[in-house]
């Protein structure tokens, strides 16, 4: 049973499928064997055609430097430590416990926890070993809290369990009717597949009981109350009757029941169900009229429905809805549940959970049992038909000692099980508790004797099973890290040395496999006989699939031919279309009344809480919680209260709230929002104790089950809610989030003293507090063994760790003991610095200042460059240059400036202020300070690098001295940039000490580290062009584009593109070929005619496109055509006093136009060092990652215009145009300018004001999208102009659907030419002058303009002062202070070109 390792030296691609969700999506590892180069989507995988979440895409990250565990640890006695032992040893051990207790206790002594995360190589033999060789069925899943009450629904209404369709139904379907899944968030790519159809022309009905993503992009949202969705759905069935649109002749030749169902049915009018579910009556009418008036519709479910002690009903009433229209089995339509785990499927077909056996049979029924039994080789009867009630019901039977010993594989259970209390009574209880696992702190394995390590998904070959049918082999892709090994293979050998080695001696998954292949069930057409790992490996294959030569895709089940079926014919001998899995052949009506939830709200509970996933984080997080993009997507904990509840309760978003029901509590920051009903609140479940106290909702949540699926109650349980001060709050969950994410070692915040030292400072502290004789306090026995395993948890994770550990407030530890060990685990592990004691005390570093002004976000960036190049050896202060006084800069003795030029000459918006102070009368004397500065430009501008010069000569002249001479850098900068840093570096090593001097790092090795690490402007991101989308609708003047980039795995380092919304798009574009071959004539050259760039050859028509800029003229190009053509007209405009003059003339003339006018004749040597490389265009980014996780979006107006010279010539501009008309097909390079300073609020709740006429609107789409992904309460005011409504209204839709929705609160337009006199965004300003001026100062708000700097930024300008005086009643005086605090504060910021 030995894994294959992989040759490093060979790179190579693997396809797997992704670990995460139950859509399944294929993948394609890069990989070296040693670690994954790459992960991107398989284009040729049926599920996602190269398609990948977030989740997905990051996937790779948590297979290493991730706190695996690499080695397995054994304690023999719950008051020691654990101990790291060899895998063999530790097998042995395993086995030897595991059958003394077996020997000792009876099978109904062991119990199994296991996953839908397993591949069902492992889900199997773990199940054959408890039924068929230790005789046991305790045997759960985590399957049991998400999927059992679909899988039992199924079973009762079509015979068996799983979808009778498939994905490919989404591309046929005409109506999604989605009820409790938030498909968006929870299972993203298979939404995007839907929004796919749904944009062909297929509407969408959601129903939740909050308002998601999903239900914002539905034609009709109908946000239930929790826990009365079955009325709901019997009362669609009710008017689908009324309205005569069921099909009779399919119920009466397919299903059976229904004659019961009339009678049912008509106690559940619309009448009636409105006032259950909280629903109008016309959205009930109206959604039964498009069920049945659609040709084809399908209905998506999951944990809304599943997660509910009527959970089975809820199916059975979803699979009566498509009986009774006959909408079923038949492409486009079908009842689909959506499955939550990448092999939660697998799982339950191989039967392990309660009494299921393989190839989707039961142990209830003799003939299956005795199946099983004959394919095991073990005697008739071995399979005990003793059951429990499942997960919960195991887990109490462990607190009351019936159950000696469990086995957990790959699922964290003290996380996510309600009431969580009775696993973690259940675990100490126990006499052995057996953790297997690929990470080595979780909140279960604190509580094992025996830790077993798991290979991950990359590591191992399996078969995993998605929520299609769609079977996807995982392939090995780098062996697993130190002694861990595939879950099958752990089991097997256990298994073996249990003295089970007749069943288990298996040397690969493809032999367990070939095993599983013989369960083929002809009843309910579970087939995978003409599957194999070989043909697995060139393609996934969608079971039932009765032969090799049988189709990959079998979409829908249940047809009666014989193949996977045992044929049903009639006694007329004809046969049905369709044989369901029952035993009559028939599909079954059930009449499923609506009854509350076990747990309904009162007097002391009186709100619902709804707990659920979000879209960057899973389950417990020990996989997304290692990976630091997806932890800044989804940070931290939170819950979700309406308005009106948070009011009448005194909590504020952000404050802390103490979630508590009958069982218990969790204290989570509140975001007060309307995305839940009054009464009801929401919470993830992902944060638990590893990043931090009272996080884990699932210790508040319901326990109680469904009756037929065992399934608890996750969705309803009644709650109190209570605003709490936290004065010591150690939860900080956003930033333990990005601890996990990054796992070096903390350094120490100073030099450590020496042991004398030390103990001479510890003896004075306690002899003050009066502490010195204190000793330890007692300790119970249940206290040393939870402690000892803690103690064994740290010692495991040693290297590990980068936070000061702490005890779980839920922990068996007495309050006053949590506490003292709390102390001394912080006065171990804490290294802060004291308050008030300067860290430039302490570390003896010299003070330096790095101040930075940038329009675009070059200047901050190299800045930020800097800055972390030479914080090894100085005490680095960087800001912004408006965020620094003048007057301390006085004070300083050294301070590095590095600005960018804005307009003509002048500040950025980020350093206008201080150049402002600067230039004033009153600037201080700066004889102290000694300086460099850094200026950054554009050669074509008059003013090139002007504000930098002004800067360096006002500096100068208030006796500031400089430490190198100023470099002025254009375009291309980085070169430049580098070698005047090199200069500074090398200067400011004479003013350190010497011992700091010397251990200066080495510049140019960590820049190179750091660019190695993500995509830039000399590093593009090569992307393809997915949306090209005119905006002008009939407009023959312009052309607005949308355009859309498909970003492949968003902020993988290894392999993607992360932004914010804010951010500018950096694109690399290419010259228009015709313009090439028309300079290429008018200068008579060969275009073939070779030409070197960056030391590579090339043809010239080869290097003007991709190379070199050939639109707009450069100064020496210019002066080259005035000297060779001997024209005093252009020799007369290239003097210095005519600047202005030849700005307008050179308005609209590209270079090939002033050749055509003044011919001259050249060489290719000549011509070529008159131009400049082509440069990236920058544009504002018009969407959010958070809402557009795989693409980035632009809008840009493709510039054309005709000029007259010798006839009539179509002029383009260079990126506009390319992006446009030839970008489609090509590899695109793009690099994201972080825009730091213009991003939306943190504080979700503060309005904010944005004005963006034109494609100024662009980023404010945006920060729509961002303010709606994040959930942000504050309003949002949006300021849109254009010349016609008609034509130019961009995101018209859009912006309507904002309105809708609430999130975008006022929308005011200016179409300048729709009326006789013109109107502007600043006119709109004026007319709302005093509610913006409330907006801005009664309550905080943020004003943001984006576009024209020449014109529209300085009238919008005009137009906020104006206001800013006359409704503040300042004087000018002070209305520019007022301004001014607004720029210091980040509250005006403007993003314009």
């Amino acid at each position: 049973m030995s894994s294959s390792v992989m040759n490093p030296a060979v790179t190579k691609t693997v396809s797997s499928v992704c670990p995460y969700c139950g859509v399944g999506c294929g993948m394609l590892l890069e990989t070296d064997g040693k670690k994954i180069l790459k992960v991107s989507g398989d284009k040729n995988h049926p599920t996602n055609f190269g398609r990948l979440c977030t989740k997905g895409q990051t996937s790779a990250q948590a297979l290493r430097e991730s706190g695996r565990m690499e080695a397995a640890f054994v304690r023999n006695d719950r008051t020691a430590q654990s101990v790291q032992t060899p895998m063999d040893e530790a097998i042995k051990t395993t086995a030897k416990r595991l059958k003394a207790i077996l020997d000792e206790h009876g099978p109904d002594a062991l119990s199994f926890y296991v996953s839908g995360q397993m591949s069902i190589e492992s889900q199997y033999l773990v199940n054959k070993l408890a039924k068929g060789f230790v005789r046991t069925n305790n045997i759960e899943s985590n399957s049991r809290l998400c999927m059992a009450s679909a899988g039992a629904g199924y079973k009762l209404s079509l015979g068996s369990d799983a979808p009778p369709g498939s994905y490919q139904d989404f591309e046929h379907t005409d109506l999604f009717f989605v009820i409790g899944a938030n498909m968006a968030d929870c299972h993203p790519i298979l939404y995007l597949r839907m929004m796919d159809r749904i944009k062909a022309g297929a509407k969408l009905i959601v129903v939740d009981p909050r308002r998601t993503l999903t239900a914002e992009k539905s034609e009709l949202f109908m946000q239930i109350k929790s826990g009365t969705d079955l009325a709901l759905l019997n009362g669609l069935l009710h008017l689908l009757v009324e309205n005569g649109h069921t099909d009779p002749e399919f119920i009466a030749q397919f299903t059976q029941g229904w004659e019961a169902m009339p009678e049912f049915l008509a106690d559940y009018t619309p009448a009636k169900v409105a006032t259950i579910t909280g629903i109008p009556e016309d959205d009930i009418r109206k959604t039964a009229k498009m069920i049945g008036e659609a040709k084809n519709f399908m209905t998506c479910w999951t944990m809304g429905l599943n997660q509910s002690t009527h959970g089975t009903w809820n199916t059975n009433a979803i699979c009566n809805l498509h009986l009774a229209t006959g909408k079923i089995c038949s492409q486009g339509s079908g009842p689909f549940s959506l499955t939550g785990q990448p092999n939660a499927m697998g799982g339950r077909e191989m039967g392990y959970m309660g009494p299921g056996l393989p190839g989707q049979r039961t142990l209830l029924a003799e003939p299956d049992r005795n199946f099983i039994e004959d394919m095991w080789g073990i005697p008739r009867g071995n399979i005990s038909t003793k059951l429990g009630k499942g997960t919960v019901d195991m887990f109490e039977r462990m607190a009351a000692g019936e159950i000696k010993a469990c086995w957990v594989i790959c699922t964290n259970p003290v996380a996510s099980i309600p009431n969580r209390k009775i696993v973690i009574d259940g675990l100490q209880r126990a006499e052995l508790v057996i953790a297997q696992d690929a990470f080595l702190d979780t909140e279960t394995n604190r509580y094992a004797d025996i830790l077993l390590p798991g290979a991950l998904w990359a590591e191992a070959e399996g078969v995993m099973i998605n929520s299609e049918r769609n079977l996807t082999l995982m392939q090995e892709a780098l062996p697993p890290p130190g002694e861990a090994m595939a879950d099958w293979e752990i089991v097997a050998k256990v298994a073996c040395e249990m003295g089970f080695a007749d069943g288990f001696s298996f040397n690969s998954a493809e032999e367990v496999f070939e095993e599983i292949k013989r369960s083929y069930n002809p009843k309910t057409g579970y087939d995978l006989r003409g599957v194999s790992y070989s043909r697995l490996r060139e393609t996934p294959i969608q079971w039932p699939c009765a032969s090799k030569d049988s189709s990959d895709r079998n979409p829908i089940r249940y047809l009666n031919t014989g193949i996977n079926q045992t044929l049903k014919v009639l006694e007329d001998g004809s046969t049905p279309a369709l044989l369901f899995a029952t035993d009559s052949g028939k599909a079954n009506f059930f009449a499923r009344p609506h009854v509350d939830a076990v747990e309904m709200p009162d007097g002391d509970y009186p709100f619902i809480l709804n707990t659920g996933r979000l879209q960057h984080q899973w389950h417990t997080m020990t996989k997304t919680g290692k990976v630091p993009t997806l932890n800044k997507l989804n940070p931290a904990p939170f819950v979700e209260i309406h308005p009106e509840d948070a009011a009448e309760l005194g909590i504020k978003s952000k404050d802390k709230v103490e979630v508590r029901s009958r069982r218990g509590y969790a204290i989570l920051p509140a975001i007060v929002t309307d995305r839940v009903l009054p009464g009801a609140c929401f919470a993830p479940f992902h944060w638990n104790d590893i990043y931090g106290e009272n996080l884990t909702i699932n210790a508040v949540t319901s326990d109680a089950i469904d009756a037929i699926s065992q399934q608890p109650e996750l969705k309803v349980c009644a709650v109190a809610l209570k605003r709490v001060e936290v004065f010591a709050d150690d939860s900080q969950a956003q930033h333990a989030s990005a601890a996990q994410t990054s796992l070096a070692q903390t350094s120490m915040a100073f030099a450590a003293l020496s042991e004398e030292t030390s103990m001479t400072l510890i003896d004075t502290f306690a002899t003050t507090l009066g502490l010195k004789a204190v000793v330890a306090p007692e300790l119970s026995v249940e206290e040393k063994t939870f402690l000892s395993g803690f103690i064994g948890g740290l010692t495991a994770s040693a290297k590990l760790i980068n936070a000061v550990p702490t005890l779980p407030q839920d922990c068996p530890v007495s309050p006053a003991n949590r506490v003292y060990v709390n102390g001394l685990l912080a006065g171990l592990f804490s290294r802060t610095l004291p308050i008030g004691v300067s860290a430039n005390a302490v570390n003896a570093k010299p003070a330096l200042n790095i101040l930075w002004a940038s329009q675009t976000g070059n200047a901050e960036a190299l800045a930020e460059k800097f800055a972390e190049q030479l914080s090894g050896s100085w005490n680095v202060n960087l800001l912004a240059m408006n965020d620094y006084s003048v007057e301390k800069l006085a004070q300083d003795k050294h301070a590095i400036f590095v600005t960018s030029t804005f307009g003509d000459g002048d500040a950025p918006d980020s350093g206008g202020d201080f150049w402002g102070q600067l230039s004033g009368d009153s600037a201080p004397n700066l004889a102290n300070l000694e300086f460099a500065l850094l200026a950054l430009g554009d050669s074509n501008y008059d003013q090139f690098c002007g504000h930098g010069k002004k800067l360096f000569a006002r500096l100068q002249a208030l006796g500031a001295k400089p430490l190198v001479e100023r470099v002025d850098c254009d375009t291309d900068f980085e070169t430049p940039a580098n070698e005047w840093f090199t200069k500074l570096n090398e200067s400011l090593k004479a003013h350190l000490p010497k011992e700091t001097s010397s251990n200066m790092t080495d510049i140019t090795s960590s820049s190179t580290k750091k660019a190695e690490g993500g995509f830039t402007k000399t590093n593009p991101y090569l992307s393809r062009l997915v949306i090209n989308k005119r905006l002008n609708s009939g407009s023959n003047t312009k052309d607005t584009r949308q355009f859309g980039f498909d970003l492949g795995a968003l902020g993988n380092k290894e392999g993607g593109l992360s932004y914010e919304a804010g951010d500018a798009l950096g694109v690399w574009p290419q010259n228009c070929p015709d313009l090439v071959n028309e300079l290429a004539i008018a200068l008579n050259v060969n275009r073939e005619a070779p030409v070197i760039v960056d030391a590579n050859e090339k043809p010239l028509r080869e290097a003007l496109q991709h190379n070199f800029e050939i639109c707009r003229p450069s100064n020496e190009a210019l002066q080259f055509i005035a000297q060779r053509s001997g024209s005093k007209e252009l020799a007369g405009l290239l003097h210095a006093d005519k600047k202005a003059d030849l700005q307008n003339w050179l308005y609209g003339r590209q270079l090939v136009d002033i050749i055509h006018e003044f011919p001259v004749r050249c060489s290719v040597d000549e011509f070529m060092p008159l131009l400049k490389r082509i440069q990236p265009r920058l544009y504002s980014i018009a969407s959010s990652s958070k809402e557009l996780p795989q693409q980035v979006h632009l809008t840009v107006s493709a510039v054309r215009y005709e000029r007259f010279f010798h006839g009539k010539k179509i002029r383009k501009g260079v990126s506009s145009t390319f992006l446009a008309d030839r970008a489609d097909g090509v590899d695109i390079p793009l690099f994201i300018q972080a825009n730091k300073n213009f991003r939306v609020p943190g504080d979700g709740n503060l309005p904010i004001m944005m004005v963006g006429p034109g494609t100024g609107v662009a980023p404010f789409r945006g920060f729509l999208q961002e303010r709606r992904a994040r959930g942000d309460s504050g309003k949002n005011w949006l300021f849109f102009g254009e010349q016609h409504a008609a034509t130019d209204f961009y995101y018209q839709d859009e912006l309507e659907e904002f309105q809708k929705q609430g999130v975008l609160t006022e929308l005011s337009l200016a179409f300048s030419r729709d009326q006789q006199q013109k109107i502007y965004v600043q006119d709109r300003m004026r007319e709302n002058g005093e509610k913006i001026w409330n907006w801005i100062d009664a309550e905080g708000g943020y004003f943001y303009v984006c576009g024209d700097a020449s014109r529209m930024a300085k009238d919008v300008d005009n137009a906020l002062r104006d206001i800013i005086q006359k409704y503040g009643k300042f004087d000018e005086a002070e209305t520019a202070n007022y301004m001014r605090k607004l720029n210091m504060d980040k509250r005006y910021v403007r993003d314009v070109y």
